[in-house]
Parts: C-alpha cells; sequence; structure tokens
C-alpha cells in the first residue's frame, strides 16, 4: 500500500450518485487524522435518466465529464483521489460504453455494488462512533438504493441493499420490499434499538422535520441529530414514507441522523489505503459545499 510521503497528504473522494455528484477533499496527518477541509458538489441526475429510460444520455456523459474534469482541476496537484458510482451507474444499460469514455479522458471509474456501499458506510460509523452501543439499524438513503446493516454491541449481524431510493419512489413508493425485514428484525431484541440514517435524503429529510417545529435544531458543528422517537410522519418529503415504514417496522427509542456518509466512507477507505492503517474522520466545524453549475437543461436528462 501506498504511504503518506509528508507529514500532512492531501487526498480526495469522488461520488457519482443517483441525485448529484459530489467530491470531498480531506488532509491526513502523521497521527492518522483525517480533517474535512472542502466539500464539492454539482446536481447532475444520473439517476432521473437510468431509472426513466435505463441509461445515461450522450449529453449527461458529456456534463459528467466535465464536472469531473472541475472537480479535478479545483484539487491540488498531485493529490490522490478515488472515483465511485452508485446504483444509477451500475444500473445503466450502457454503462460499459460510459465507462469507456470517461476513461479516454483518465477518469477510472469504481462501480460499487450495494453491499459495498453498506459496508463502507458501516465502518464509517464504527470508526467515528466507537462509543455507540445497544441494537443500532444503520440506513443510508439515497436517490437509487437502500444500504442497510444491523449491528448488536458492535458486532456486524446483516447487510443489504434495497432498489429504494427517492428518485424510484415517487409521491407513492413501493415499500413490500420492507416486508421481508420483519422477519430478520425479529430475531434481535427489543431493547435499545436505535436507528442510525444517512444519506442526502436524511439530511433533507431532517431539515424538513426542523423546519416544521418536529425537531429542534441541532448545535453547530455537532456531527449528528439525536432526538428521541417523534410523530415522523408528520413531515411530507419524498423521504418521508420510506423512513417512516422502517421507524414503524424497526421500533427504535431513538432516531441518529449523521451529516456524513458515502463520500466520506470512501474518504476514510482511501486514507486506509494509504497510510496501510486504521483512520479516523475528524469533522470540527460544518464546512460549507462548493456548488459547480451545469449547463441548462442537462441536470436530468
Amino acid at each position: 500500500m501506498l504511504r503518506p510521503t509528508s507529514p500532512v497528504q492531501q487526498l480526495a473522494a469522488v461520488d457519482i450518485g443517483s441525485k448529484a455528484v459530489r467530491m470531498v477533499l480531506g488532509n491526513l496527518n502523521c497521527e492518522r487524522h483525517l480533517h474535512i477541509q472542502q466539500r464539492w458538489r454539482s446536481f447532475l441526475s444520473l439517476g432521473a435518466s437510468v431509472f426513466r429510460a435505463q441509461s445515461i444520455s450522450a449529453a449527461q456523459i458529456f456534463t459528467l465529464q466535465q464536472v469531473l474534469q472541475s472537480f479535478q482541476t479545483a484539487l491540488p496537484q498531485d493529490t490522490p483521489w478515488s472515483i465511485s458510482a452508485t446504483s444509477a451507474f451500475r444500473e445503466a444499460k450502457n454503462r460499459v460504453e460510459v465507462h469507456q469514455e470517461l476513461a479516454k479522458h483518465g477518469f477510472q471509474i469504481r462501480v460499487l455494488t450495494g453491499l459495498e456501499e453498506a459496508k463502507l458506510i458501516h465502518h464509517l460509523f464504527r470508526q467515528q462512533w466507537p462509543e455507540l452501543s445497544g441494537t443500532i439499524l444503520h440506513a443510508d438513503l439515497g436517490g437509487g438504493s437502500l444500504e442497510l446493516s444491523l449491528e448488536k454491541d458492535a458486532q456486524l449481524l446483516w447487510q443489504d441493499s434495497l432498489p429504494l431510493g427517492v428518485l424510484r419512489a415517487g409521491k407513492r413508493p413501493n415499500l413490500s420490499s420492507f416486508d421481508a425485514l420483519e422477519e430478520t428484525f425479529a430475531k434481535v431484541s427489543l431493547n435499545q434499538r436505535q436507528l442510525l440514517v444517512s444519506g442526502g435524503s436524511a439530511r433533507e429529510w431532517a431539515e424538513r422535520l426542523v423546519s416544521e417545529g418536529i425537531f429542534g435544531a441541532h448545535e453547530p458543528g455537532r456531527s449528528i441529530f439525536e432526538y428521541q422517537f417523534l410523530p415522523l410522519k408528520k413531515a411530507k418529503t419524498s423521504s418521508a414514507s420510506i423512513f417512516s415504514r422502517l421507524i414503524e417496522i424497526w421500533k427504535p427509542e431513538q432516531v441518529v441522523i449523521s451529516r456524513i456518509g458515502l463520500k466520506e466512507g470512501l474518504l476514510l477507505e482511501l486514507a486506509e489505503q494509504l497510510s496501510n492503517e486504521k483512520c479516523r474522520l475528524y469533522l470540527g466545524e460544518e464546512v460549507p459545499v462548493l456548488q459547480v453549475n451545469l449547463p441548462q437543461g442537462v441536470k436530468g436528462n
């Protein structure tokens, strides 16, 4: 494995999601502490095309190339980075052609399986909050899939990835894929159950809960929202029905909403590959997100 060649190594990770393309830049120091420095995002929705027409359009391929070039230009020279893609990219019928086209411009895309996403996110949370105990269901909701990890007293029991996301869901999502979970959940104790949710859809849901007065505003710089169980069905967002059904069958005593997710998990993975050792992510103060604008009419076409 590679090792940092200086006391502080800069590194970056790109997440090509179904709703947007995001990048995070971090500094890895000699104590293996990973500090977030900057975030970027571009609202290029591959899922809007793939989940409707099963392919990524030529206009989106060109725009994705431009976005990646913009991200690369924004990074300090010779910064190690990884580029990973999730459900929309892996389900596109023309993913091989898209992969080859981007490779012509020097962009090597790693296409994650749903279980790989779940493992990355679970590892991030376990490294980030080792003090969390009890029976915890981790749920990361994106535009195209829901990644789930179930653990008890820090021991992983089960993982799965469901083709259920806010871009697929529409106004009335099909929640039948949750039915099979009830048997799995019934095997673990009802005591000290927690639900830890992440992903952009979770944050949007939390912001709506705050704006409607269902949740109180969180403190600046805090990495998680922590609230006791509340009547969460009141929040009318595209993700609310998904989370509400999950809460209904999981029956948690506490809901924890994280502001970190897959891209930070990808960054942590890269840091551990560079150092060949376990690392710890340090969030500190909230890092602003830089918006990368798209040509008009390309976002979801």
